[in-house]
């Protein structure tokens, strides 16, 4: 009896690594929740411990200095940990008021008049994932094809949808596209990015209609800010008995106004470079099991990247919690932290390759 052919080494190899390839993939695609969540937190973690290094070596080298060209030989300590005590007060007030803002920045229409069928797909959504947290559905009036979701200060979760999900969508199209933000706020995705949001600033959040975010309030504040303490600088040096004093706590005044201004970017910057960038994948994959359909899914990226015609433009700290980011009306580039639709179309196909899409 014949014996069977070896197989070439070569096509062994290759064998193995698509092997590896898939188990590797399917492990990741069917990570435990719990362990997203976790990574999540770990991250918001390391974006705190990072800015706060930052800005104690940063704050402290500027005081340090100040204190140096004063000639003061006392008092650097005490002044140091009151710049700290007020950049903390601050930075509080800022995510408290962003968290107030989030709601008021977006031009939704008021819940009565939210479409029906979105309602019933989150509502699927839900059910599919045993998801019992509240969430508040909230409709955008314009024609694109998007949605992103953000968590609020009473632990809910408010997620945003274009009218045209409900309009261009199929039942089953609209269903997938609410998924993925349901399996967004399950891994712990929207608390971590919407507590990004809230310090890089929610004015952007004002322009969701506008080609540009550059006049929100998340700007007005620090150069507002700048401008009163010059005022201030200038009346204490004119005015002061001790004008070496006057022009010392103007000097440490000025140099926490820039920092104040300099929080938005600061955060925007670490958001990006902490960012997941499987996290888009995981959601897409995530949603494929919720509602037992990868096909849907994959059909709900297809119809949003080939909708052309009607475009939301975004503003940039949005990137990180949308479905379907554009820059503009010419170019569909996503942003740095996020993959292309084409990608995530092709990561599906290779999850389900049992399915024809």
């Amino acid at each position: 009896m014949r014996g069977r052919r070896p197989m070439p080494s070569l096509d062994r190899r290759r064998l193995s690594r698509n092997a590896a390839k898939e188990t590797g993939m399917k492990r990741k695609c069917r990570e435990d929740i719990y362990t997203l969540v976790a990574r999540n937190r770990l991250r918001l973690a390391a974006v705190f411990s990072l800015f706060s290094a930052l800005f104690l070596a940063l704050s402290g080298m500027g005081v340090y200095l100040i204190h140096r060209l004063m000639r003061l030989r006392s008092g650097f300590w005490p002044v140091l940990l009151l710049f700290w005590l007020a950049y903390l007060l601050f930075a509080v007030l800022y995510y408290g008021l962003g968290g107030r803002w989030i709601l008021r920045r977006v031009a939704t229409l008021p819940p009565w008049r939210t479409d029906r069928n979105l309602e019933d797909a989150l509502t699927a959504s839900k059910l599919g994932a045993g998801l019992w947290k509240r969430i508040r559905l909230l409709e955008i009036p314009h024609p694109d094809i998007n949605s992103f979701s953000v968590s609020l200060p009473d632990g809910s979760y408010a997620v945003f949808v274009t009218r045209g999900v409900a309009e261009k969508l199929p039942p089953r199209e609209r269903e997938a596209v609410l998924a993925h933000e349901v399996s967004h706020i399950l891994a712990g995705d929207t608390a971590f990015q919407s507590v990004l949001l809230r310090l890089v600033g929610p004015g952007d959040l004002a322009h969701l209609h506008a080609a540009a975010a550059s006049s929100g309030p998340g700007t007005k504040l620090p150069l507002a800010l700048l401008l009163g303490l010059a005022v201030m600088i200038s009346l204490a040096v004119r005015g002061n008995a001790n004008p070496s004093m006057a022009t010392y706590l103007a000097a440490v005044l000025l140099l926490f106004a820039l920092l104040a201004s300099a929080l938005p970017f600061l955060m925007h910057r670490l958001m990006r470079l902490f960012l997941d960038r499987e996290r888009e994948y995981l959601a897409d994959l995530q949603a494929s099991f919720i509602t037992r359909d990868p096909e849907a899914m994959y059909l709900a990226l297809k119809h949003a990247a080939e909708d052309v015609r009607d475009v939301l433009v975004l503003p940039s700290n949005l990137d990180a919690v949308l479905f379907h980011p554009v820059v503009d009306f010419t170019s569909f580039r996503p942003f740095r932290t996020q993959p292309t639709m084409a990608d995530r179309m092709r990561r599906l196909r290779e999850s389900f390759p049992e399915l024809r899409f």
